[in-house]
């Protein structure tokens, strides 16, 4: 380490691990990104692949900080599974194919760089995020929507993990018992409804059926391989498709709504912040569609739906304010 390290200004590394991307933004002591950077996860690949990516990401980012003059005094992985904090270990991810695992002990880096380093569940990373910009509320719950369905619970601005880091997982409440097959081995998840691999299996379905979609010609890329992209389905809804439209209101809201109710009717949030690549590439069109099918759903008043604000950004965030906070 330089002699000059001691003057560096502190920096904080906090990094979104999806089942598309690993997205990781640095910031200063005041929480205002210094950089970001974007990679493939390569998930398929399996674990010890993904780690070894994260791992060189780490080294890559903490020498651009020490060029900017900064050290790199905590890392924050947000991963989407069941995370406990405490002992690094994630019990399953089911997106990432991870069962069991402590990746940060596992990964190629000095043991220094390890020691500055924290796992936190995806979703309670981007809620930790959301609520650093906002005023406080008694009870905020986060739904986030992309290749998984993740969520998260907070009271009075605090986090509730619960039991193995285990609450919130919104995205495996069940919906429709007997259901549809999910990724976590389980039938009927809202997740295996409206997760992207879910929403691939219906447009696949659609296409292969040959019948008029414009998604036909917007999605260029391999379903089988890849999550449907939230812009293909934003472009084919605002082309007016009479298919993408039913998809997203009368199934992939329905459904949403349906899981919100569960947590409404029994926490009665102050409100549900959605998140997430679909809804930040939708939300504004969904929000009005998710409140009218609450009406019937929800025993009490409907909770307020918010936009997640920080967008790719609140993830991040809220991992390197773990880091700090640990």
């Amino acid at each position: 380490m330089s002699i000059f390290a001691g003057k560096r200004k502190k920096a904080y590394l906090g990094m979104d691990l999806g089942g598309s991307n690993l997205y990781s933004v640095a910031f200063d002591h005041e929480w205002k990104p210094i950089f970001h950077s974007k990679i493939d996860t390569e998930a398929r690949e399996g674990y010890l692949h993904v780690i070894d990516r994260v791992a060189a990401q780490i080294q890559a980012l903490k020498g651009r900080l020490e060029e900017e003059d900064y050290e790199l005094t905590g890392i924050g992985l947000g991963v989407p599974g069941l995370v406990q904090s405490d002992t690094g270990t994630v019990f399953v991810a089911p997106n990432l194919g991870w069962n069991h695992c402590k990746p940060v002990r596992d990964m190629d880096l000095p043991q220094d760089l390890k020691d500055r380093a924290v796992l936190i569940n995806d979703v309670n990373a981007g809620l930790l995020g959301e609520l650093h910009q906002m005023e406080e509320v008694q009870c905020a719950v986060a739904y986030f929507c992309g290749t998984g369905i993740g969520g998260a619970l907070a009271m009075k601005g605090q986090l509730i993990e619960g039991r193995d880091g285990a609450a919130g997982e919104v995205g495996h409440m069940v919906v429709r018992s007997g259901g549809r097959r999910c990724a976590c081995g389980r039938s009927g998840c809202l997740e295996a409804y409206i997760g992207k691999w879910a929403l691939n299996w219906l447009i696949q379905k659609e296409l292969d059926g040959k019948k008029k979609t414009r998604l036909k010609s917007i999605i260029n890329y391999n379903l089988k391989k890849q999550p449907v992209k939230s812009s293909s389905l934003k472009k084919a809804y605002e082309k007016g498709d009479s298919f993408t439209t039913e998809l997203m209101e009368q199934h992939y809201s329905f459904y949403l709504a349906l899981g919100i109710s569960q947590t409404a009717n029994c926490l009665a949030p102050d409100c549900i912040i959605l998140g997430g690549g679909i809804m930040e590439a939708m939300g504004r069109y969904l929000l009005p569609v998710v409140k009218e099918h609450l009406e019937g759903l929800c025993i009490g008043p409907v909770p307020r739906l918010q936009l997640a604000e920080l967008g790719d950004l609140a993830g991040p965030m809220g991992a390197a304010i773990s880091s700090r906070r640990r």
